[in-house]
C-alpha cells in the first residue's frame, strides 16, 4: 500500500468519525431536549397537586365552617326546645313564634340541602382529580419508560461508536 493511499483511508476513516461524532451530538441534543419537556411536565404536574392542595386546604376550611354553623343550629334548636317546654302554658300568644321558628327552621333545611349539594359537587370533582391524577401518572410513567429505551439506546450507541466491530 502507497502512502498516499494510506493517506487517503486515514481521510475517509476520519470522515467516517467527525459524521459519527455529529450523528451522536445530534441525538444527545435531542435527549437533552426530551429530558427537559420530561422535567417542564413534572414541574407542571407538581404545580398542579400544589394548586389542588391548595383548593383542598380551602374546601377544608368551608367544612370546618360549615360544621360550625351546624353546631350553632343545633345550639339553636336546643334553646328553642327550652322555650317550648317553658311556654306550654302560653301555647296561644307563642303560635305565632312556632310558626317563625318553623320557617327557620326549614331555611335552614333549605341550606343544609344546598350544602349537602355542594359537598356532592366537591366530592365529583375530587374523583374527577383523582382520574386526572392517574392518568397523568400513567403518561408520566410511560414517558418515563420511553426515556430509559431511549437512554439504553444512546448508552448501546455509544458503546458501538467506543468498539467498532468492523
Amino acid at each position: 500500500m502507497t502512502p498516499e493511499s494510506r493517506l487517503d483511508r486515514i481521510e475517509r476513516i476520519a470522515k467516517l468519525f467527525a459524521r459519527a461524532g455529529r450523528r451522536t451530538r445530534s441525538k444527545v441534543r435531542d435527549q437533552d431536549e426530551k429530558i427537559n419537556i420530561l422535567i417542564n411536565l413534572h414541574i407542571e404536574n407538581e404545580q398542579r397537586f400544589a394548586r389542588n392542595e391548595e383548593r383542598f386546604k380551602e374546601n377544608e376550611e368551608r367544612f370546618a365552617k360549615n360544621e360550625e354553623r351546624f353546631a350553632k343550629n343545633e345550639e339553636r334548636f336546643a334553646k328553642n326546645e327550652e322555650r317550648a317546654a317553658k311556654n306550654e302554658e302560653r301555647a296561644a300568644k307563642n303560635e305565632e313564634r312556632f310558626a317563625k321558628n318553623e320557617e327557620r327552621a326549614a331555611k335552614l333545611d333549605a341550606r343544609i340541602a344546598i350544602i349537602l349539594e355542594l359537598q356532592a359537587q366537591n366530592q365529583e370533582r375530587f374523583r374527577q382529580n383523582e382520574e386526572r391524577f392517574a392518568r397523568t401518572d400513567e403518561i408520566f410513567r410511560e414517558a418515563q419508560a420511553d426515556s430509559d429505551r431511549r437512554f439504553d439506546a444512546l448508552i448501546e450507541t455509544i458503546r458501538e461508536g467506543r468498539n467498532p466491530t468492523s
